[in-house]
């Protein structure tokens, strides 16, 4: 669902995928406590502002992308 989203989103949001089948990828996801299916929100300096697991749907991601970084308002 994500994946659909990037388009409408990628002016104002920079996606990263971390690989989870790498050591980097699994260290990433260690510090972060975050496993399989798991959508981790940024600030620009890096601090986690939000976190959200299980696969969700398109119009429930959209909303949540547009109140974590305020993009509309």
């Amino acid at each position: 669902m994500v994946n659909s989203l990037e388009p409408e989103f990628n002016d104002r949001v920079t996606f990263l995928v971390a690989n989870l089948t790498t050591q980097e990828g699994r260290i990433f996801a260690e510090m972060n406590d975050s496993g399989r299916v798991t959508l981790l929100f940024f600030n620009p300096d890096g601090s986690r502002i939000h976190k959200l697991t299980g696969v969700q749907d398109a119009e429930f991601l959209r909303k949540v992308f547009t109140r974590v970084f305020k993009l509309e308002g």
